[in-house]
């Protein structure tokens, strides 16, 4: 048990008034403050919820309530949006003979489009060279012209309309107001290939309804707007003629989201059906990191369907899906969410009829503004009080700390006399008597220490006595103990070294045992391949001089036969040899003969080959170290390994020069012939052997990939140790890659293995170029 430390007697008696008196006051004036806080942290919570109920609702009533206006004006829209189809379509019923005026300010481009070249106050027309220009398209113009002042009728009356327009399924374009349309459109346009076209067609528009698109960019030049386009079918059939359309620039979009008058300092964007802003105010653009687009600079014509960049969808943007979630989800509702590490409220409605959604945007700390100050107005007030209390406690704490003061001298003046009768016992001075004070309970302490003294000066005696003989015992006691000691360190520096000598000879004798089985296996393998080469040599001279000679018999039996063929027989003698050629196939035997001697001499020379081989690996010099080119012991092992390959198993090989090594070639083959064996029998059907060789590091560097079954990543750490196999028994020894190891070791090399289980493994070796031959 740990000790306590000592105190004073001042800090005694002032720690004692603490408990008994301050602490209890503390607490009881701590709970007061507390209340106090607490119950304002109440009011304020309750004010807070309170006011952000009657927001979230008055910002729902918003959102329904301009929604509900801008549906209003897109209702509008729509009308004379179909108002117009309908008239395009009477148009189209009457055939009409224009005015010279209206002609004469027609013109043909270089490139074969057909345009308006002047303004005479109606639409412009454009007509694409993508359809050739002919008098179908021409008497369009005309019948179209008449639709002029109703076009302007439209722009004049509704000022959030900017441009109105037809566009035909062969590429005419009529638009008013008037623009230069040849220097904005490319003379070879395919109208029907942009949105504000095709969305309305048969595919995407079946019921023939008016829609409102994506927010696109102007081909005519007006920057990034929405459009309400209908379409136009001849009369009486499902023909497309083609599609009107009202446009809304997205600038006058961000006008009418703007002129909304919101409370708290909100503000309000748009978005399209697919989640693209249409209008953001500037006062949105820093919340959500966006730039609104209301300009576009024109330096080529518009050559397709050009929308909003990403970062203006809020379905796709990565930080907005929370509340993109509940936009799809929800025709209308409220969401709190964060932007730019600022809490907002996020009230929206879906504007009927084009399936817009209309968001208010509020941040929460504007809502809640009156109730905060209300807070920190009774938060002033508690801290008031708690600086009045301060002042007070510091004052009491100095009353009561001179008391305290006063006490303890009177109680500590005659302890410290007492100190100076225990030090002079101490230092073996024993009094006799005492006079210190007159409490009690001290002068009790004091006449019992005077006792004490004279008892330890009659047990001082006595104890001097008996340290001297224990003095004795203790040194005979030490001096067993050092000889036992000695004798325990003797006997296990001995037990120690046998332990060493045992693990150094058990390591010689596993060492020995992967070397002995290496040398008998080479050695075997040596004595094979000496025999054999031995034994296929003779027959094989035999083979190939006898089919050189029957080659040449058989080039004289042929000529012999073709000789008799030319001679004069009679027709009987001709029949009867033409019967025993066909029978015999004697035309076809006579072509495949040269065949059939060249694939015989061929197969004769690979056997050579692997005899050769096989002497070259039984050569007693490929057990010494020599200067050895790798890419020759690679060769040489695909041509001992590949009868135990898989018949579709495709060796690629990409040998760079590398610098010769010096190294003991029939042990290099040796781990070779090894790591192709593996990496055939792991080929179940079809696969590869990859090996390729570079220069790398001062040495050379070989890879050796299979596409098998790669090795399981439990066995992985375990390739290398002797006798781990995972094959059947009697189908290996488990010895083959833990020699491999060894043999690249001794040549002060590096093995490892890369793996990916079912897909292959790859086997990285690297042996140093000057080796020092052990």
């Amino acid at each position: 048990m740990k000790a306590k430390q000592p105190i004073s007697i001042l800090k005694l008696v002032w720690f004692s008034y603490i408990k008994s008196a301050l602490i209890p006051i503390f607490f009881i004036e701590f709970a007061l403050v507390s209340a106090y806080f607490f119950t304002n942290d109440v009011i304020r919570d309750q004010s807070i919820a309170s006011a952000k109920m009657n927001a979230q609702s008055q910002l729902q009533e918003i959102s329904k309530l301009e929604a509900a206006n801008i549906a209003v004006e897109l209702s509008s829209v729509a009308r004379l949006t179909t108002l117009y189809a309908a008239q395009v379509a009477e148009a189209y019923a009457v055939n009409i003979t224009p005015s010279e005026q209206e002609t004469s300010r027609y013109g043909l481009s270089k490139l074969g489009a057909w345009y308006t070249l002047s303004d005479n106050g109606g639409s412009a027309l454009f007509a694409s060279s993508f359809t050739p220009i002919d008098d179908v398209k021409r008497n369009k113009a005309w019948q179209l012209s008449q639709l002029d002042p109703l076009m302007k009728s439209i722009i004049d009356y509704n000022p959030i309309v900017t441009q109105i327009y037809f566009n035909t399924y062969d590429s005419i374009n009529r638009i008013y107001p008037y623009f230069n349309v040849i220097e904005q459109y490319p003379e070879d346009m395919n109208i029907p290939s942009y949105n504000f076209y095709y969305e309305a067609d048969a595919e995407h528009n079946p019921e023939r309804k008016t829609i409102w698109t994506d927010v696109y960019v102007d081909p005519a030049g007006q920057g990034f707007m929405a459009s309400n386009i209908a379409p136009v079918y001849r009369q009486g059939g499902d023909f497309l003629e083609g599609v009107v359309g009202l446009d809304i620039t997205v600038d006058k979009i961000i006008q009418q989201v703007l002129s909304l008058q919101l409370s708290w300092n909100s503000y309000a964007l748009l978005l399209d059906k697919n989640g693209t802003i249409m209008a953001l105010p500037e006062k949105g653009e820093g919340d959500w990191g966006l730039k609104e687009l209301t300009n576009i600079t024109y330096e080529n014509a518009i050559l397709k369907d050009t929308y909003k960049p990403a970062d203006f969808n809020l379905f796709k943007r990565p930080d907005t899906q929370h509340i993109a979630k509940k936009l799809q989800k929800s025709p209308q509702g409220i969401v709190s969410l964060a932007l730019k590490s600022h809490s907002k409220l996020a009230s929206w409605s879906t504007v009927a009829g084009a399936e817009w959604k209309l968001l208010i945007i509020t941040d929460e700390d504007n809502l809640y503004a009156d109730a905060l100050k209300m807070n920190a107005k009774f938060e002033r007030i508690g801290y008031g009080m708690l600086v009045a209390l301060l002042v007070f406690y510091i004052l009491f704490f100095i009353y009561l700390y001179r008391k305290a003061a006063r006490l303890s001298t009177r109680i500590s003046t005659p302890i410290l006399s007492l100190e100076g009768i225990i030090t002079d016992i101490g230092n073996a001075r024993y009094p006799s008597s005492h006079s210190l004070t007159d409490i009690k309970e001290i002068k009790h302490t004091a006449d019992g220490l005077v006792s004490t003294g004279l008892h330890l000066q009659e047990s001082n005696v006595a104890l001097q006595v008996a340290n001297s003989s224990l003095a004795i015992l203790n040194h005979q006691l030490e001096a067993r103990v050092q000889s036992r000691t000695k004798d325990l360190e003797s006997s296990n520096q001995l037990l120690e070294q046998e332990k060493r000598e045992q693990a150094v000879l058990i390591d010689k004798l596993h060492e020995t045992q992967t070397q002995l089985v290496q040398s008998e296996k080479m050695a075997s393998i040596g004595q094979l391949a000496a025999g054999v080469a031995h034994e296929i040599n003779n027959p094989l001279a035999y083979i190939s001089s006898n089919i050189s000679c029957l080659r040449d018999y058989t080039q004289n039996l042929v000529e012999l036969i073709d000789g008799y063929a030319s001679l004069d027989l009679t027709d009987q003698q001709l029949a009867l040899f033409k019967q025993l050629a066909d029978r015999s196939d004697y035309e076809a035997i006579k072509e495949d003969l040269d065949a059939v001697f060249d694939e015989s001499v061929s197969g004769m020379e690979r056997i050579k080959v692997i005899v050769d081989n096989l002497r070259s690996f039984a050569h007693p010099s490929q057990n010494d170290w020599q200067i050895t080119d790798i890419n020759e012991c690679i060769e040489f092992s695909l041509a001992m390994a590949g009868n135990q390959l898989n018949l579709n198993t495709r060796i690629f090989t990409d040998l760079s020069d590398i610098p010769q090594i010096n190294c003991i070639p029939s042990q290099i083959i040796q781990v070779f012939l090894n790591l192709l064996i593996n990496a055939g029998q792991a080929i179940d059907h079809d696969g590869e052997i990859h090996i390729s060789t570079k220069s790398f590091n001062h040495g050379v560097s070989i890879q050796i990939t299979d596409t098998g079954c790669g090795i399981s990543a439990d066995i992985l750490n375990k390739i290398f140790d002797p006798f781990f196999t995972t094959k059947d028994i009697g189908s290996g020894t488990g010895l083959g890659l833990s020699i491999s190891y060894g043999i690249i070791q001794a040549h002060n090399g590096q093995i490892s293995v890369k793996n990916e289980e079912g897909k292959g493994c790859c086997f990285n070796i690297w042996l140093p170029e000057n080796n020092i031959s052990e």
